[in-house]
């Protein structure tokens, strides 16, 4: 399943439409205007909340915890080293490999792929896909995108 998202940045003031290969609309995702933290929801063309992205300020790095039907799936960090930042997806054994900042990286579990994220190439302005091996990975995977958007404006918010 492939996704088309045409922003070039996530950003809390905007909302998202994402949408098939077919240019249907699949998902929108928007941001709470009033919370405590960042939070962040994905909904279906039913207007039904199928993943939530919620922002956790443990210590001194953010992190973000998505939830698909209120129960906590996946949380992703953001960590330095030498190399550069590395994200990390806690409690579902997936992996980041690939360049996040030039957004062009895979989602692994193992050594399969479940999803990968790049920039399509030949397009009116910014637009990314996400494709997804399995359709039922494809809103957790989003959420994982999303979540990493987040922690790259926090990041940026602090310069």
């Amino acid at each position: 399943m492939k996704l088309y998202i045409k922003e070039k940045r996530f950003s809390w003031r905007d909302q998202l439409i994402i949408r098939n290969e077919k240019d249907e609309k699949v998902y929108t995702v928007k941001s709470e205007r009033i919370s405590i933290g960042n939070k962040v929801h994905v909904y279906n063309q039913a207007n039904e909340i199928v993943v939530s992205i919620e922002e956790k300020k443990m210590g001194f790095s953010p992190k973000y915890v998505i939830y698909q039907q209120n129960e906590k799936i996946a949380e992703v960090k953001r960590e330095k080293n030498i190399f550069g930042p590395d994200y990390d997806i806690e409690k579902i054994n997936w992996k980041i490999k690939g360049n996040v900042e030039k957004e062009d990286y895979e989602i692994k579990e193992g050594y399969t792929e479940v999803a990968s994220f790049k920039k399509k190439l030949f397009s009116y302005g910014d637009t990314f896909v996400l494709e997804t091996k399995n359709e039922k990975d494809a809103p957790l995977a989003l959420g994982i995108v999303i979540a990493i958007w987040c922690l790259e404006l926090d990041e940026q918010d602090k310069t």
